[in-house]
Protein backbone atom coordinates (compact mmCIF):
# COMPACT_ATOMS: atom_id res chain seq x y z
CA UNK A 1 0.00 0.00 0.00
CA UNK A 2 1.34 3.45 -0.74
CA UNK A 3 1.59 5.98 1.67
CA UNK A 4 -0.03 9.27 0.78
CA UNK A 5 2.45 12.16 1.12
CA UNK A 6 1.70 15.58 3.26
CA UNK A 7 2.57 18.12 1.44
CA UNK A 8 3.72 21.72 3.15
CA UNK A 9 2.16 24.38 1.88
CA UNK A 10 3.48 26.97 4.51
CA UNK A 11 5.49 28.56 1.54
CA UNK A 12 2.97 28.47 -0.60
CA UNK A 13 0.41 30.37 1.92
CA UNK A 14 3.08 32.59 3.44
CA UNK A 15 3.73 33.76 -0.91
CA UNK A 16 -0.47 34.05 -0.96
CA UNK A 17 0.11 36.76 1.97
CA UNK A 18 2.66 38.65 0.14
CA UNK A 19 0.91 38.67 -2.85
CA UNK A 20 -2.66 39.89 -1.26
CA UNK A 21 -0.53 42.77 0.98
CA UNK A 22 1.56 43.74 -2.23
CA UNK A 23 -2.06 43.93 -3.90
CA UNK A 24 -3.56 45.94 -0.63
CA UNK A 25 -0.94 48.28 -0.37
CA UNK A 26 -1.27 48.67 -4.14
CA UNK A 27 -4.75 49.77 -3.32
CA UNK A 28 -4.15 51.84 -1.38
CA UNK A 29 -1.22 54.02 -2.65
CA UNK A 30 -0.03 52.97 -6.34
CA UNK A 31 2.74 51.00 -7.13
CA UNK A 32 5.45 53.29 -5.32
CA UNK A 33 3.82 52.37 -1.79
CA UNK A 34 4.12 48.45 -3.13
CA UNK A 35 7.56 49.08 -4.54
CA UNK A 36 8.47 50.64 -0.98
CA UNK A 37 7.29 47.52 0.86
CA UNK A 38 8.70 45.16 -1.57
CA UNK A 39 12.29 47.01 -0.60
CA UNK A 40 12.00 47.02 2.98
CA UNK A 41 11.16 43.42 2.77
CA UNK A 42 14.52 43.19 0.94
CA UNK A 43 16.45 44.59 3.03
CA UNK A 44 15.20 43.19 6.06
CA UNK A 45 16.18 39.93 3.54
CA UNK A 46 19.53 41.01 3.63
CA UNK A 47 20.26 41.90 7.00
CA UNK A 48 19.03 38.81 8.16
CA UNK A 49 20.52 36.33 5.69
CA UNK A 50 23.87 36.25 7.27
CA UNK A 51 22.31 34.86 10.08
CA UNK A 52 20.29 32.67 8.64
CA UNK A 53 23.51 31.18 7.36
CA UNK A 54 25.05 31.20 10.50
CA UNK A 55 22.31 29.96 12.53
CA UNK A 56 21.75 26.92 10.61
CA UNK A 57 25.76 26.12 10.13
CA UNK A 58 25.61 26.47 13.87
CA UNK A 59 23.10 24.24 13.93
CA UNK A 60 24.36 21.69 11.62
CA UNK A 61 28.05 22.04 13.61
CA UNK A 62 25.98 21.18 16.71
CA UNK A 63 24.65 17.74 15.32
CA UNK A 64 27.71 16.91 13.43
CA UNK A 65 30.43 17.76 16.45
CA UNK A 66 28.72 16.81 19.55
CA UNK A 67 27.72 13.09 20.51
CA UNK A 68 24.58 12.47 21.51
CA UNK A 69 26.18 10.77 24.45
CA UNK A 70 27.53 14.29 25.57
CA UNK A 71 24.35 15.74 24.95
CA UNK A 72 22.05 13.27 26.74
CA UNK A 73 24.14 13.55 29.83
CA UNK A 74 24.93 17.04 30.03
CA UNK A 75 21.33 18.03 28.37
CA UNK A 76 19.28 14.99 28.38
CA UNK A 77 15.90 14.86 30.39
CA UNK A 78 18.13 13.25 33.26
CA UNK A 79 20.47 15.82 33.74
CA UNK A 80 17.99 17.34 36.42
CA UNK A 81 18.72 21.12 37.61
CA UNK A 82 22.22 21.12 35.70
CA UNK A 83 20.93 20.88 32.72
CA UNK A 84 17.97 23.22 33.00
CA UNK A 85 20.71 26.08 34.16
CA UNK A 86 23.20 25.49 31.66
CA UNK A 87 20.24 25.42 29.36
CA UNK A 88 19.26 29.31 30.93
CA UNK A 89 22.79 30.51 31.14
CA UNK A 90 23.22 29.53 26.99
CA UNK A 91 19.71 31.29 26.25
CA UNK A 92 19.97 34.30 28.11
CA UNK A 93 24.06 34.90 26.02
CA UNK A 94 22.73 33.41 22.43
CA UNK A 95 22.39 36.29 20.67
CA UNK A 96 19.61 36.99 17.83
CA UNK A 97 16.18 36.44 17.21
CA UNK A 98 14.02 33.31 17.00
CA UNK A 99 16.13 32.44 13.30
CA UNK A 100 19.03 32.03 15.27
CA UNK A 101 17.50 29.98 18.50
CA UNK A 102 15.29 27.50 17.20
CA UNK A 103 18.00 25.90 14.44
CA UNK A 104 19.95 25.46 17.29
CA UNK A 105 16.99 23.95 20.02
CA UNK A 106 16.45 21.77 16.86
CA UNK A 107 19.56 20.56 16.64
CA UNK A 108 19.91 19.79 20.73
CA UNK A 109 16.87 18.18 19.94
CA UNK A 110 18.06 15.95 17.46
CA UNK A 111 21.02 14.81 19.72
CA UNK A 112 19.42 14.27 22.59
CA UNK A 113 18.50 17.17 24.77
CA UNK A 114 15.39 16.67 27.39
CA UNK A 115 12.00 18.58 26.75
CA UNK A 116 12.54 20.46 29.96
CA UNK A 117 15.94 21.88 28.86
CA UNK A 118 14.37 22.99 25.45
CA UNK A 119 11.86 24.70 26.92
CA UNK A 120 13.98 26.31 29.21
CA UNK A 121 16.60 27.30 26.25
CA UNK A 122 14.06 28.94 24.74
CA UNK A 123 12.26 30.73 27.77
CA UNK A 124 15.41 31.98 28.70
CA UNK A 125 16.25 33.43 25.57
CA UNK A 126 12.89 35.69 25.16
CA UNK A 127 12.86 36.72 28.84
CA UNK A 128 17.23 36.89 30.08
CA UNK A 129 18.40 37.68 26.44
CA UNK A 130 21.81 39.80 27.44
CA UNK A 131 21.65 41.49 24.39
CA UNK A 132 18.90 42.78 24.68
CA UNK A 133 19.58 44.89 27.48
CA UNK A 134 21.21 47.98 26.26
CA UNK A 135 17.85 48.75 24.27
CA UNK A 136 15.49 47.70 27.24
CA UNK A 137 17.57 50.57 28.93
CA UNK A 138 17.59 53.06 26.67
CA UNK A 139 13.92 52.80 26.10
CA UNK A 140 12.09 51.80 29.23
CA UNK A 141 14.72 53.01 31.69
CA UNK A 142 17.19 50.77 34.19
CA UNK A 143 14.23 50.72 36.61
CA UNK A 144 12.00 48.68 34.50
CA UNK A 145 14.55 46.85 32.64
CA UNK A 146 15.47 45.77 36.53
CA UNK A 147 12.37 45.08 37.74
CA UNK A 148 11.67 43.11 34.49
CA UNK A 149 14.55 41.07 35.15
CA UNK A 150 13.82 40.07 38.80
CA UNK A 151 10.02 39.49 38.04
CA UNK A 152 11.17 37.09 35.39
CA UNK A 153 14.00 35.46 36.85
CA UNK A 154 12.69 32.34 37.74
CA UNK A 155 10.45 31.65 34.75
CA UNK A 156 12.94 29.92 32.53
CA UNK A 157 13.63 27.42 35.17
CA UNK A 158 10.15 26.99 36.56
CA UNK A 159 8.94 26.07 32.81
CA UNK A 160 11.70 23.93 32.00
CA UNK A 161 11.26 21.82 34.97
CA UNK A 162 7.20 21.84 34.76
CA UNK A 163 7.78 20.75 31.02
CA UNK A 164 10.07 18.00 32.23
CA UNK A 165 7.68 16.98 34.73
CA UNK A 166 4.50 16.81 32.64
CA UNK A 167 6.08 16.01 29.19
CA UNK A 168 9.59 14.69 29.40
CA UNK A 169 8.94 11.17 29.41
CA UNK A 170 6.74 12.10 26.00
CA UNK A 171 10.50 13.39 24.48
CA UNK A 172 11.09 10.23 22.24
CA UNK A 173 7.40 10.57 20.57
CA UNK A 174 8.39 14.34 19.61
CA UNK A 175 11.38 13.38 18.24
CA UNK A 176 9.60 10.45 16.18
CA UNK A 177 7.39 12.94 15.05
CA UNK A 178 9.74 15.59 13.83
CA UNK A 179 11.92 12.94 12.12
CA UNK A 180 8.69 11.24 10.67
CA UNK A 181 7.80 14.92 9.55
CA UNK A 182 11.06 15.84 7.78
CA UNK A 183 10.94 12.45 5.97
CA UNK A 184 7.64 12.66 4.68
CA UNK A 185 9.09 16.63 3.20
CA UNK A 186 12.15 15.30 1.68
CA UNK A 187 10.21 12.44 0.32
CA UNK A 188 7.97 15.15 -1.06
CA UNK A 189 10.09 17.33 -2.41
CA UNK A 190 12.25 14.29 -4.27
CA UNK A 191 8.74 13.39 -5.83
CA UNK A 192 7.72 16.96 -6.82
CA UNK A 193 11.24 17.34 -8.69
CA UNK A 194 10.60 14.23 -10.65
CA UNK A 195 7.13 15.12 -11.82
Amino acid sequence: MMKTQKRDFTPIVLALVAIALAFLAWRQGGTGLALDGIRSGGKILLQVFPLLIAAFLTAGLIQALVTEETVTRWLGSESGWRGIALACLGGALIPGGPYVYYPIAAALLNTGAGLGVLVAFISAKNLWSISRIPVEVALLGPRITIIRYVVTFAIPPLLGFAAEALFGQRIGVIRSAINKTSELLETSEVSGDES
